[in-house]
């Protein structure tokens, strides 16, 4: 079991460290143009390449956000609840978000297959395989659904999900664990 975590974690920590690549990126590429104009260049593809990134940033770090509370949670209803109507209702919402997110996985990965079967390209000034921003996404996605799913399970046989660890854990030590 310690195994499967190892993996589990390291897998959302690479999707973090995807997302944090596409975010250095974006700011390559914009850099890149400022500095192009001063010189009377232009970046064929720049704008295109910086939403593809941009795509990539929020998508590929779902999941080790989420493993580290970093996500907003609303404790409305729940957070009022105690005892078996509280472990009930967040089975309830994991549940729900698992499903959501793998069907946004589900999507975008149909979206990519669709879109390398049929050899589509972006309509930029460069025509990029767009199969590839979109696969990214999905990728992002379906991490961020078997991380949901992770929680579901570590919930429904009794262990406390890394929501509500990373909520419980005091601000110093997630100032640690950051770096």
């Amino acid at each position: 079991m310690l195994l499967i975590r190892r993996a589990l974690d390291a897998l959302y920590l690479l999707g973090g460290v995807l997302g944090a690549v596409a975010l250095a990126a974006i700011g390559i590429i914009i850099a890149t143009q400022v500095v192009g104009r001063q010189f009377g260049a232009t970046v064929l593809g720049a704008d295109d390449l910086t939403a593809f990134s941009v795509a990539a940033s929020a998508a590929l770090p779902l999941a080790y956000a989420f493993r580290h509370g970093a996500h907003i949670r609303v404790d409305l209803i729940i957070g009022r609840l105690t005892g078996a109507p509280r472990f009930g209702m967040e089975a309830l919402a994991l549940l729900l978000a698992t499903a959501l997110a793998a069907f946004f996985a589900y999507s975008m990965i149909d979206l990519a297959t669709d879109s390398f079967e049929f050899e589509d390209v972006a309509q930029g000034s460069v025509a990029w395989k767009l199969w590839v921003p979109q696969g990214l996404v999905g990728a992002g996605c379906a991490l961020f659904a078997l991380c949901l799913l992770d929680d579901l399970v570590v919930h429904l046989l009794g262990g406390t999900p890394s929501y509500r660890r990373a909520a419980e854990a005091s601000a110093l030590e997630r100032a640690g664990e950051e770096i």
